[in-house]
């Protein structure tokens, strides 16, 4: 072999162990070093959070309020009554009547309507109302013995009498009627009265100017009215013609 391929090999394998010296020390550094301590990841843990799923919900009613019934307010009964002029009849074949010129009249007719009422406390200048004698002959056991007067009274228009035996003594505990448009009213002779004594009360202001017929009689009691007297009966057309009616005697027959 020529000198210069051995001079080319012996550089090779010179260069060859240089490199073989280098990575074997490398190697050695790296294994004498202490091992890297691992990093740590921290993965995050993932957080639960409730899920709401909102369900639709229908519209809310909306309660409509129901219509508020007005009814229109009925006339009330007060103490105030209007009585126009009447002529004094009687069913029973009365005697003739002497009658004094006045507003109201007392006439013997059944039926009609009554209502309650607060016995009258208005005064007034009382003129002389038209009287009339029934007849002395009557089936019931009081009858109405005339001298009912009346006069002008638009503060309260109110009736009232009283019940006497036939010497004139009042009588009390008898129940009396009044009856008009439908209405019925009951009051005993000598409670919260004097003795013998009833009075009715039964319009409303309102009404002081509206005609009216009122029938009143003595019934054996207000669960059982069952006429026990001839029956009294007003017509009134307005306060200003007539609006109190007093002395108003029924007393027995006999």
């Amino acid at each position: 072999m020529k000198p210069r391929y051995l001079l080319i090999v012996g550089v090779l394998v010179f260069l060859n162990g240089f490199v073989f010296t280098v990575l074997l020390l490398m190697l050695s550094r790296e294994l004498s070093l202490p091992a890297a301590a691992p990093t740590e990841v921290s993965t995050p843990l993932p957080t639960m959070r409730p899920t709401f799923t909102s369900i639709p919900v229908g519209p809310s009613p909306t309660s409509t309020p129901e219509p508020t019934a007005t009814t229109p307010p009925e006339p009330t009964v007060t103490s105030t009554l209007v009585v126009a002029p009447a002529t004094a009849t009687y069913t029973n074949t009365p005697v003739p009547p002497t009658a004094t010129t006045a507003p109201a009249t007392a006439t013997h007719t059944p039926g009609g309507p009554t209502a309650t009422s607060v016995p009258p406390t208005a005064t007034a200048t009382s003129e002389p109302a038209a009287t009339a004698t029934p007849t002395t002959q009557t089936s019931f056991e009081f009858r109405y013995a005339g001298g009912m007067q009346s006069a002008a009274n638009c503060g309260t228009v109110y009736m009232k009498g009283s019940i006497t035996g036939v010497g004139g003594e009042p009588v009390n505990g008898r129940t009396v009627r009044l009856r008009f448009a439908g209405n019925e009213a009951f009051k005993v002779s000598g409670e919260g009265e004097d003795a013998g004594s009833w009075g009715f009360s039964p319009l409303a202001s309102e009404h002081y100017h509206s005609p009216f017929t009122f029938l009143i009689d003595i019934v054996q009691s207000q669960a059982n009215p069952v006429p026990q007297s001839d029956t009294v009966e007003i017509k009134f057309t307005d306060c200003g013609v007539a609006g109190q009616f007093t002395n108003i005697v029924f007393q027995y027959a006999w």
